[in-house]
């Protein structure tokens, strides 16, 4: 709830009112973390095993990382207008906790520190590429409204097209490098584990297919001109096939049980 009221501070901001808006959005946004990490240490995600991740905390981690990012970037870079669209997408998700399943089939239980790694580090990752999609998001709806030439005041509160770019492009090459490190990391677990690797699961098959998404974008970013609208919808279809590999398949698994 008081990332929802950030929410309607960063609108509030965008009508003019930018005195000290800033600073209060950094305050409540701080408590909200911290609350969101006290709730997290209730869900016990760490046993004396190792750490005991079901869906919700999976979700409150990626939530806290996320938000952590943008508090950062509000700090050092004043970039209050992504508010607008990661503070939902991120408040809704921790108010519809309650609701998401805890069973065994959607719940990880690490057991040493190779398979903790892999799954931080993809968590991260994941955290990251989330980033980086509201900001392809915000840079289609934004060219669009510049081709229109109507720029209303949500429109107005968010940064240039050059800065959008600017940020997406930095955010894909550390998700890329994350990503690419939780792939080697979970196969590497899998060899430990059972001395062979499962290449061939849907998990493995999304993540690679994610992973090579934004490998070809980097690329093609590098060496060729490349259409910026092409780009976003690049990472969208990168953040799907992410998104599924790590929730989705879990919560398939779930429904067909």
């Amino acid at each position: 709830m008081i990332s929802l009221v950030c929410v309607w501070l960063v609108w509030d901001c965008a009508g003019g009112k930018t005195k000290n808006a800033g600073r209060n959005i950094g305050l409540l946004l701080s408590v909200a973390i911290i609350l969101a990490l006290a709730g997290l240490y209730k869900l016990e995600p760490v046993s004396a095993q190792g750490l005991d991740f079901h869906l919700a905390a999976s979700v409150a981690i990626c939530a806290i990382l996320i938000q952590g990012i943008y508090l950062v970037g509000l700090v050092h870079h004043g970039v209050r207008g992504l508010g607008l669209f990661l503070l939902p997408a991120t408040a809704l998700p921790l108010l519809l906790l309650p609701f998401l399943p805890d069973e065994p089939y959607v719940r990880i239980h690490t057991t040493s520190l190779i398979e903790t790694s892999h799954l931080l580090i993809s968590l991260l990752a994941y955290a990251l590429l989330t980033l980086a999609t509201l900001h392809a998001l915000m840079h289609l709806m934004l060219a669009r409204a510049l081709k229109r030439k109507h720029l209303g005041r949500l429109m107005q509160a968010l940064p240039s097209l050059m800065e959008i770019e600017t940020h997406m492009y930095a955010q894909l090459r550390w998700a890329a490098w994350l990503l690419g490190i939780g792939i080697l990391t979970g196969l590497g677990w899998q060899w430990v584990e059972m001395s062979h690797f499962t290449i061939a699961s849907h998990k493995v098959i999304l993540a690679l297919f994610s992973w090579a998404v934004l490998l070809v974008l980097l690329f093609m970013r590098r060496h060729a001109s490349w259409s910026s609208r092409r780009a976003s919808f690049m990472v969208l279809a990168a953040y799907v096939l992410l998104l599924l590999a790590y929730f989705g398949v879990k919560l398939v698994q779930f429904w067909r049980i």
